[in-house]
């Protein structure tokens, strides 16, 4: 292995799709480091690739957009297997106007949204025959991303544009200087090393706050597992079914080869130990999206699981995005706090927070919004079975692990 530089002028801490977006989207050098043996193995790998524009916050909403745009330039500029468009459906079952503000912003936007009801939303997507839904927004515009062939995108215009991509490589602390981001500490094959830079950008995902709060930042990130289910048997989905997401139960579905992607979005809190984000599929969370499924999809039938895993989503208790610079240690960006829409936003948050390091001025994003040291709730809704009416208020001033 070829040893660490002793300096450079940016560090990017996460090889993800943040990290490597950031990388892109700077148009110099910089050093990616990332603890995993190759890039996009964290909560990049275990999404569901759904690109969604109509989501809870105006911030997210921005950030999609600018994504979703981006990727319809790259498939007519020829990177069809970027992302596909395959329509989506968003339903409500319980709160029928959870998703109003969204709607009337991405209209606003020239985005094309249909209300539909009862027997239109089986004709536009027949996984919900049967179901008891009753309303819902048809996007024919939305998309799926593949993470993969994004993160080999990303890693390579890095590299083009000079930035070198150092795996295998845990960052153990941030070096603080006379007040400000000096660089960070490696741990290297030869033992701890510093490697000196003119900023530091964290894109590590739950591995963030830990970072920050060793150098005395509190910036509250918190990691929250949710699960994922690959569906086993059973008739094969239908050609260019759209995905569906029923928003304020908390279950949404697409089709992924020969079966179907489920997530019955459980959440609950949980501190990476160590470089692994990736864990099981509980017994409950499988129960759980079955329940959902046999009361809302019933088009699904009797499911089993081919396979199912669980990843990490890091919010701040607002579940805004924390991007561009950290005004109480200078020095130091942030491009964090994505949740579970990486693939959503993750293009356009790379590149508002490169615009920001540059001094460049992003007019289609508000950093007062997204900024670090902004004011967030003490307590925060988690939504453990994914249902927006059992929510509960958890601690959101809870700190990581020393």
């Amino acid at each position: 292995m070829n040893p660490l530089p002793a300096a450079a002028p940016v560090i990017i801490i996460g090889g993800g799709l943040a990290g490597l977006s950031v990388a892109a989207a700077l148009g110099g050098p910089a050093l990616i480091l990332e603890q995993r043996p190759q890039a996009g193995m964290g909560a990049t790998a275990e999404n569901a690739g759904m690109v969604r524009r109509l989501g809870e916050d105006p911030y997210e909403r921005a950030l999609a957009l600018r994504t979703h745009t981006r990727l319809c330039a790259l498939e007519a500029a020829g990177h069809s297997a970027l992302s596909w468009r395959t329509g989506a459906l968003l339903g409500l079952c319980h709160e029928p106007e959870h998703l109003h503000d969204g709607v009337a912003h991405l209209r606003a936007a020239g985005v094309v949204i249909t209300h539909l009801r009862g027997a239109d939303l089986a004709a536009r997507a027949p996984l919900l025959r049967g179901s008891p839904l009753a309303e819902g927004w048809w996007l024919p515009e939305e998309r799926v991303a593949s993470a993969s062939a994004l993160i080999d995108l990303q890693l390579a215009a890095a590299r083009a544009a000079g930035a070198t991509l150092r795996t295998g490589l845990t960052v153990r602390g941030l070096d603080v200087a006379a007040g400000r981001v000096a660089g960070v500490w490696v741990d290297a094959p030869g033992g701890p090393q510093r490697v000196a830079a003119g900023a530091v950008v964290l894109a590590a995902g739950a591995w963030c706050a830990g970072l920050a709060a060793r150098a005395g930042l509190h910036r509250h990130l918190i990691p929250v597992r949710r699960s994922l289910l690959l569906s086993a048997g059973g008739p094969p989905p239908p050609a260019a079914h759209p995905w569906v997401w029923i928003d304020d139960l908390g279950l949404y579905a697409r089709p992924e080869g020969e079966g179907w992607l489920l997530s019955g979005c459980d959440e609950r809190v949980d501190w990476p130990a160590g470089p692994e984000s990736a864990g099981e599929a509980t017994i409950m969370a499988q129960a759980l999206t079955a329940d959902k499924a046999r009361a809302w999809m019933p088009a699904l039938g009797a499911l089993s699981w081919r396979t199912g895993w669980s990843g990490l989503r890091t919010f701040a208790p607002d579940r805004r995005p924390m991007l561009g610079p950290d005004p109480a240690l200078p020095g130091l960006h942030w491009c964090a706090g994505l949740g579970g829409f990486g693939v959503s936003c993750g293009l356009a948050a790379g590149e508002a927070v490169a615009a920001w390091l540059r001094g460049d001025s992003v007019p289609w994003l508000d950093l007062a919004g997204v900024r670090p040291d902004r004011r967030t709730p003490r307590r925060w809704p988690l939504r453990p079975t994914g249902e927006l009416w059992t929510a509960r208020l958890s601690d959101g001033r809870a700190l990581p692990p020393a």
